[in-house]
């Protein structure tokens, strides 16, 4: 297929580049202002979408869904799988990419921490793709979770229908409400004993109130 570059398999898997990438280019250069660091950025958000879209084929695999293929384009990419049989499967697999984009997330930030005082002269060369590596790949995370196709959310936010479906049905949610219930049982029969027992006492005063009642004959 013209425009596209094949890089490899991963577990079977094709993973192709699309041509659009390389779009990114002009944009990193404005950004870091060097060649150097343009390429260095640039390598990092390729490696950011390929680790994206391996989180999805990953997720994907274990849930015994069959991966077509993996396809970097442009500010996203595309892991084309099989039709999930079941729903839970789909939400998982829509959460895989932002779970491994987090991965990367807290290690770039341990990095960006330890970096400077290990060796300053690598953390000068490392600056752009950390940067890359937590502020673009924060953006992308919350671009990805935006509730509307074709963004990731549009499956992924599912989750919570389908959490408080399996709450319901979990033996230690339905233990949770059984012992709830006999508590609320518990206190209304409570209740109604002390209830009944100040009807009678105020039945047994109004009686006694009569009987002490002088009679005129």
């Amino acid at each position: 297929m013209r425009g596209i570059w094949w890089l490899g398999r991963w577990r079977g898997i094709p993973i192709a580049l699309h041509w659009t990438v390389l779009l990114g280019l002009p944009w990193f250069l404005y950004q870091t202002r060097t060649f150097t660091g343009m390429l260095v950025a640039f390598a990092a958000f390729t490696f950011l979408l390929l680790a994206h879209e391996l989180g999805h084929a990953a997720v994907a695999l274990r849930r015994r869904v069959e991966v077509v293929h993996i396809r970097l384009l442009f500010l996203h990419g595309v892991c084309a799988h099989e039709a999930p049989d079941y729903e839970e499967d789909d939400v998982l697999i829509a959460w895989g990419g932002v779970a491994a984009q987090f991965v990367v997330l807290v290690i770039a930030l341990g990095v960006n921490v330890l970096l400077p005082t290990l060796s300053p002269v690598a953390y000068f060369w490392a600056a752009p793709a950390l940067a890359v590596l937590i502020e673009t790949n924060l953006l992308i995370m919350v671009l990805n979770l935006i509730p509307i196709a074709p963004f990731d959310g549009a499956k992924a936010w599912r989750a919570i229908p389908l959490l408080r479906e399996w709450a319901r049905d979990t033996s230690w949610a339905a233990r949770v409400r059984e012992l709830f219930s006999a508590r609320k049982r518990a206190r209304d029969r409570r209740l109604e004993a002390e209830s009944q027992r100040i009807a009678a006492d105020i039945i047994d005063r109004l009686k006694k109130g009569k009987s002490d009642t002088p009679h005129k004959e």
